[in-house]
Parts: structure tokens; C-alpha cells; sequence
């Protein structure tokens, strides 16, 4: 379970540590991008946040994302046809995505394995982890049975 109240106070330690202003649009940008259980994108996030009467503009949304990306909130997923993809990291493991090139289906996999393998190569490499995410391409089941591929 997030606690919003202990994210938004370590936001705002992390904003004023790196010499910036706390703004309420950061603030609601962040809850509106808490309520994500999904990968997202810029547009849908600012529709969202439209939808709600909220006046933020777009380039905001850019100027506030590579701030959760830092703070360790948010993470950009993969990209397709030039838009960016996101996705909450708080209270989640690591995972690859399986993304169907056809229909843009994408498939979370959370496999321990995988796992231990990539944090035993980084121990061996002496490599200090941080994040990471795994994109594989191909086609779904769906697509192939529908004679897309």
C-alpha cells in the first residue's frame, strides 16, 4: 500500500534538496500518476488530469517527469511510434515487459529467477543496481491467430 502523505513529504524534501520550488502542480501531478496501477503516457495523464478541471499544461508534465524519475517514484518503460510509456515503481519488483509489435499489447513478467540472475551479474561485475527494466518484441498469441504476423 503507498502512503501519498509520506511520498508527497519526501517529494518535497527531495524538490527543495536539488534547489527547486515545491509547486502544487508537481504535487498533483504525482497524486494523478500514483493512481496508475498501469502503464501511461504523457497524453494520457494530462486528458486525466483535463478531466478533473485541472489546468497543467503538458509541457509541465514533461518538466515533472524526469524529476520522478530521480526521486525514484517513476520509471519510463519502453517506447513505441515516439511516445514514452511510464510506470509506478513504488512497492514494485522488477519485472520485464513483453510487447506485442501488432496490437501494442504489453505483458508484465515477474520471474525470481530472472531476478537473482541479474542481481548475481551485478555482484560479480561489482555493478551498484538501481533499476532496471527488460523489453522483449514480438508478436501475442492473438495477433498470430488473427494472421496479423
Amino acid at each position: 500500500m503507498i502512503d501519498i502523505s509520506e511520498i508527497l513529504e519526501n517529494f518535497r524534501a527531495f524538490i527543495k534538496s536539488k534547489g527547486l520550488k515545491y509547486t502544487p502542480e508537481r504535487e498533483e501531478i504525482l497524486i494523478e500518476i500514483l493512481k496508475y496501477k498501469d502503464h501511461f503516457d504523457v497524453d494520457e495523464l494530462h486528458m486525466e488530469l483535463k478531466k478533473k478541471g485541472s489546468k497543467i499544461s503538458k509541457a509541465s508534465i514533461y518538466r515533472t517527469l524526469p524529476l520522478l524519475i530521480e526521486a525514484g517514484y517513476i520509471q519510463e518503460v519502453y517506447k513505441q511510434e515516439g511516445r514514452a510509456y511510464y510506470e509506478v515503481v513504488i512497492n514494485k519488483l522488477p519485472h520485464l515487459h513483453f510487447i506485442c509489435i501488432k496490437c501494442k499489447k504489453v505483458e508484465e513478467i515477474i520471474d525470481p529467477k530472472l531476478i537473482e540472475l541479474i542481481q548475481e551479474h551485478a555482484k560479480k561485475k561489482e555493478f551498484h543496481l538501481l533499476s532496471y527494466h527488460l523489453e522483449i518484441f514480438g508478436t501475442c498469441l492473438e495477433c498470430r491467430k488473427g494472421g496479423m504476423v
